[in-house]
């Protein structure tokens, strides 16, 4: 065969083999849709986390309204058609949500008030989302979006330490799965993520560990959602956390974060 022709079957099989093989980006990001992309690692050894990344500006946050409360995610009506769904309230055993909820612009009409509003962080949108860490007694008019957790993880780019782990031991030093929520500086993009645990070797993360993963994937406040069991991530519709090995069905929660096409 001529030189020229190897040359030419050359690049042709260079160009196959490209074809063939996606290099992922260097940051781990992998895109979902349009303006939303997720992420799956070991930041340790024996680690299972997975974040997303929405832009708000294309992607459009909702949360579940209280007709779907006690219901696992994937059978939540509201969640049909999302890009993805996080599970979100801590709640009590009738599926009230603790701190402020607000959905589809409207407050929720029983909120368990397990400690002041004012303790916990909230993610508040109207035309924006922010996070308030001096959250008020009642929704501001113009929320249409309002979910609490506990405690916080990041506030200004500073990430909680084991000190301040230590004033919550079971629920923030010790190790279990995680659901977290924030936002980058900009205030544009929602950082969420999950963490397995309970599996075994794998058994989930500190608040500390959390928060430093979260303030790694670019969030400047930050805080915690409802974890253990109730750490639920829906990728169009399917389960994408390992489940804890003691409780294989996903659990009923009291509402969720979903992501959506605008």
């Amino acid at each position: 065969m001529p030189v020229l022709h190897r040359r030419l079957l050359g690049l042709v099989l260079l160009a196959l083999a490209g074809c063939a093989t996606v290099v992922p980006p260097a940051d781990g990001w992998q895109p979902l849709a349009p303006g939303l992309a997720h992420r799956a690692w070991a930041p340790w050894p024996d680690g299972d986390v997975q974040a997303l990344r929405a832009d708000l500006a294309t992607v459009r946050v909702a949360l579940s309204p209280p007709a779907d409360a006690g219901l696992p995610l994937d059978q939540m009506p509201s969640g049909r058609g999302a890009l993805a769904s996080i599970n979100a309230s801590f709640f009590d055993r009738e599926f009230r949500p603790r701190g402020l909820t607000v959905s589809g612009g409207h407050p929720w009409p029983e909120l368990l008030k397990l400690a002041r509003p004012a303790n916990d962080p909230v993610l508040a949108c109207d035309t924006r989302c922010v996070i308030r860490f001096d959250a008020p007694a009642r929704p501001e008019p113009g929320w249409r979006l309002a979910v609490s957790g506990t405690p916080w993880l990041v506030r200004d780019g500073h990430a909680r330490t084991a000190e301040d782990d230590a004033t919550c031991a079971n629920l923030c030093a010790h190790t279990h799965p995680r659901t977290a929520v924030g936002l980058d500086a900009t205030g544009r993009h929602l950082i969420v993520l999950l963490a397995a645990g309970r599996r075994g070797a794998v058994k989930g993360l500190t608040l500390t560990q959390t928060a430093e993963l979260m303030r790694d994937l670019g969030a400047v406040q930050a805080f915690n959602l409802d974890g253990g069991g109730s750490s639920t991530l829906l990728i169009g519709g399917e389960s994408r956390l390992p489940r804890p090995l003691n409780e294989p069905a996903l659990r009923r929660v009291a509402n969720a974060l979903h992501l959506l096409n605008p």
